[in-house]
């Protein structure tokens, strides 16, 4: 991803987010295929909790597929106003999940979009951000439309003339959630996840708590 841009994608989230004090996140090494770094966005009055955003997932053209978003993905995370951001080894479990989904489609060679769902179980995960890890609850991921953003806007950010990316958020999801996705598919998924009336369950948690 070139310096314009990335300033065009930074002022993407900037502006949907309402703020602009990300950091950037750099891989400490720079893995293959792609080279991406994260936007990390402090709780605020707006939105009261971390946001993680990827800056390059969108260098990979993932094959055609029908009834798609766009051909070029970047991802969002949301993460509860309650975690240590200061933490080194935190941020570095949120970034490796991050990674996880933002890396797939890339490795796979396959087209991704929303409702797309994914599992790592007890695979060894990829670490492209240096932390110590234990035994995760998390085993996978759900792809979902940003709702919980009041402006639709966010979903699309044109790049350039040939080039719109979708903007899509993952949701971590625990042995429990994973099934019942598998029973009720994608759709009823999404509705329990963003319902029209009730709470939106739409944090992504190391350890599934009453916030979510």
């Amino acid at each position: 991803m070139n310096i314009r841009q990335m300033g065009k994608l930074t002022r993407h989230f900037d502006a949907y987010f309402g703020q602009t004090d990300s950091l950037v996140l750099h891989p400490t090494e720079d893995p293959d295929p792609l080279h991406i770094d994260v936007l990390l966005y402090p709780p605020n009055a707006k939105y009261p909790f971390w946001k993680m955003a990827t800056m390059g997932a969108s260098d990979f053209n993932m094959p055609p597929a029908p009834h798609t978003l766009s051909r070029y993905n970047e991802y969002m995370m949301f993460m509860d106003k309650s975690e240590d951001f200061e933490d080194r080894e935190t941020v570095g479990w949120y970034y490796n999940k991050l990674m996880m989904v933002a890396h797939y489609p890339v490795l796979e060679g396959i087209h991704v979009t929303y409702g797309h769902s994914f599992e790592w179980g007890l695979q060894e995960e990829e670490k492209v951000f240096d932390c110590e890890t234990d035994e995760d609850e998390m085993i996978g991921a759900f792809l979902e439309l940003p709702e919980i953003i009041e402006d639709p806007g966010i979903l699309r950010c044109k790049l350039g003339i040939f080039k719109t990316v979708a903007c899509l958020q993952v949701v971590l999801l625990n042995r429990a959630e994973i099934d019942r996705l598998l029973e009720i598919g994608p759709q009823q998924f999404s509705e329990f996840l963003c319902p029209e009336q009730g709470r939106p369950h739409f944090l992504s948690q190391r350890h599934r708590s009453p916030q979510f």
